[in-house]
């Protein structure tokens, strides 16, 4: 951590008034201004936004989820959390017993810096850290991006955290999983050049969609009717193309995570924290073969957990009632 210094500014970082839920705070870390990406970019807005819930003295769980995740992690006065059934008071990550952490993946919106990897995610996370002093992680829980970053800051920073949960999640991206990002980042370009940035992000989040669930639940839940000509939306259609609409990020952040994604890729031999690990049989995108090889290499591994989900690579989202009590488990063996 040398190097690492709190400026004037950032000992008086703003406290955000948005968060209305008890003991729940937004924090706009200021980065130093010469942090620097591995791309050799900086940033224009060098800040991260963090949100704390609970009470600081508690031990501490960061808690990260997907590239449209955020710091909204348990549900506040501003809005519900995105894993509002994993993070709350009683939840398997229980505000009672715990501290947790969320904050807004870099690059923040507008920003000119372009190529951004989990590890800059993990540094901008450590120098976080240590501006709100808090010293360390009892335990970091990621899925999909967040996962992917949790490893990251685990082989960068040991000391700073006792033990991973990491859910869907390997140590680099599977090259089958990059095929269709790669389709979905070229037609986030195509639109962007051709004027449209908003029908691109639609679009790309459509074809994302078919990727993070799977056959048997669109099979369950479509039937596939025709409409009366070529050309009119099946249901599975309206559903994707509702999924797209409602999809709200720019389309040159969402080109950044997606890219982020796989350049993804850490030495899983690092990693010195208590790790445990779960897996979606189903994930088109994690397969269960990369957590599989995973685990045979981390050297503090905890356990493997391989779950039955129609939801694919959203089972994290989908499957509170399976994967809380693991995930609870998990925190609650390291505080033994």
């Amino acid at each position: 951590m040398q190097g690492f210094y709190m400026t004037k500014a950032q000992q008086n970082a703003p406290t955000e008034p948005h968060c209305r839920y008890s003991d729940c705070q937004d924090i706009s870390v200021l980065l130093p201004r010469d942090f620097e990406l591995e791309s050799g970019e900086r940033l224009q807005r060098p800040e991260l936004r963090v949100r704390l819930y609970g009470d600081r003295a508690q031990p501490l769980v960061a808690a990260l989820g997907g590239i449209s995740s955020g710091r909204k992690v348990a549900d506040a006065g501003d809005g519900r959390g995105w894993w509002r059934d994993i993070v709350g008071a009683g939840q398997s990550i229980d505000l009672n017993q715990f501290c947790v952490l969320g904050f807004d993946f870099l690059p923040n919106s507008q920003e000119t810096a372009r190529t951004i990897t989990t590890l800059d995610q993990a540094k901008a996370l450590a120098i976080a850290l240590q501006v709100l002093e808090l010293k360390k992680l009892r335990c970091f829980v990621g899925a999909s991006y967040g996962g992917m970053v949790a490893l990251a800051f685990a082989a960068q920073y040991p000391d700073l955290v006792e033990q991973l949960c990491v859910i869907s999640a390997a140590d680099r991206a599977h090259p089958a999983a990059t095929a269709v990002r790669g389709i979905q980042r070229r037609i986030l370009n195509f639109a962007v050049e051709s004027g449209n940035p908003e029908v691109g992000v639609a679009l790309a989040r459509q074809l994302a969609m078919t990727t993070y669930r799977t056959p048997d639940e669109f099979s369950e839940r479509f039937n596939g009717t025709p409409g009366a000509a070529a050309g009119d939306a099946y249901d599975v259609c309206e559903y994707l193309i509702a999924r797209g609409a409602a999809f709200d990020m720019d389309a040159a952040r969402y080109l950044t995570l997606s890219d982020s994604i796989d350049r993804h890729h850490v030495a899983p031999e690092n990693i010195r924290s208590d790790t445990t690990l779960i897996s979606s049989l189903s994930d088109q995108l994690v397969p269960p073969a990369d957590l599989r090889r995973l685990a045979s290499i981390v050297p503090a591994l905890v356990a493997l957990h391989e779950i039955q989900s129609h939801f694919g690579h959203d089972a994290f989202l989908k499957e509170a009632k399976t994967i809380g009590p693991l995930i609870k488990s998990c925190i609650r063996e390291n505080n033994t």
